[in-house]
């Protein structure tokens, strides 16, 4: 199988790809830390955990998360297979440029309180939605168009906005399928001219 055709997230291309965006992090000076080092997160888990009810049991274990220039990763993130960390490195590094178009405090304001905290998290759905639409190109790119199609991948995007992981950010998941099914248009027409 040549580079070009490997669509495995754990094979030479994935590799490739993600000591691509780990040499580029490095170069802007992003720092990737893990979130079991930070006691800041430790009290985010809490105060998450209390804010959805309960619903939100693993954003030490299973998210990553990014403030100002730095990357948080859980614990186990060297286990994740390499294609799954560049395509998250990729949505995170939007995060990246987010705080530096708004700042710290205007990010933090937007993402968190604008215009609700929950249920009606307009600019936080739209700030997640520019990182999402980057994880459906990687996914495009690295695992092929099919993957990106993927309905079940497309429900988990769903689930994420509408439900605790962001805080019940969105309630309108027709919404947020007319944005995949819009940027999956996207995509390939850019692969269609490639």
């Amino acid at each position: 199988m040549s580079a070009s055709t490997d669509r495995s997230v754990r094979g030479p291309r994935a590799q490739s790809l993600l000591d691509e965006v780990m040499r580029r992090i490095e170069v802007e000076r992003v720092a990737v830390v893990y979130k079991g080092d930070s006691s800041l997160h430790r009290l985010i888990d809490r105060a998450l955990r209390l804010v959805t009810f309960g619903g939100m049991q693993t954003y030490l274990t299973d998210y990553v998360t990014t403030i100002g220039r730095t990357i948080y990763v859980p614990d186990d993130w060297d286990r994740t297979p390499p294609g799954r960390r560049w395509e998250t490195l990729e949505h995170e590094l939007v995060h990246v440029r987010q705080f530096e178009r708004f700042g710290l405090v205007g990010m933090a304001l937007l993402y968190l309180l604008v215009p609700l905290p929950m249920g009606l998290a307009w600019c936080r759905a739209r700030l997640e939605w520019e990182a999402y639409a980057v994880t459906l190109r990687c996914v495009a790119e690295l695992e092929g168009i099919e993957a990106a199609r993927d309905p079940s991948f497309h429900e988990e995007i769903v689930r994420r906005f509408t439900g605790p992981d962001y805080g019940y950010m969105w309630p309108f998941a027709r919404a947020v399928r007319r944005w995949i099914a819009g940027e999956l248009a996207t995509i390939e027409r850019t692969l269609a001219v490639h």
